[in-house]
């Protein structure tokens, strides 16, 4: 794909997120898509535990929303980071909402196949997270190390 291509695509994606349009997410992606949260050590695989990982984001941070402020394409590939932001309103991975606001830096790696999105790959820090957002770093880690043997979805 070329550079055009893979921004259309992309913002798509991030339109049919901020829509919280779910079935609009998934189209985007291939039929083995993934979505890796390095920071939990966390890889969700295929549509189904894609779908998931973001009914549980979207559950746990409803007004989740990342702000991109830069972007940078490879071959197949496109790197964007700014800050996510949003609010602890719900359960996540398990444990109890924290009502905090978070603003974190992130960086999310997407690899391009077949003309979608192979996935997505994100890194933030973990410990700035769960300290703005009010949950207990050790009990997020303890619930994300608990979940991969079964369900390896954010």
């Amino acid at each position: 794909m070329d550079r055009d291509e893979m921004m259309q695509l992309f913002t798509a994606h991030r339109t049919a997120e901020a829509a919280r349009d779910i079935p609009g997410v998934l189209a985007t992606f291939t039929e083995d898509c993934f979505l890796e949260t390095v920071p939990l050590g966390m890889r969700s695989q295929g549509k189904d535990r894609t779908r998931a990982a973001y009914e549980s984001l979207f559950t746990a941070f409803p007004d989740l929303a990342p702000d991109d402020v830069g972007i940078a394409f490879g071959e197949d590939v496109l790197v964007v980071w700014g800050t996510l932001r949003g609010t602890s309103l719900g359960r996540w991975l398990g444990m109890p909402p924290g009502g905090g606001t978070l603003a974190v830096p992130f960086t999310n790696v997407v690899p391009f196949r077949d003309g979608l999105m192979a996935g997505e790959t994100l890194y933030f820090d973990l410990a700035t997270l769960c300290r703005q957002a009010g949950l207990d770093l050790d009990s997020i880690r303890a619930a994300a190390t608990a979940d991969q043997p079964g369900d390896p979805s954010v």
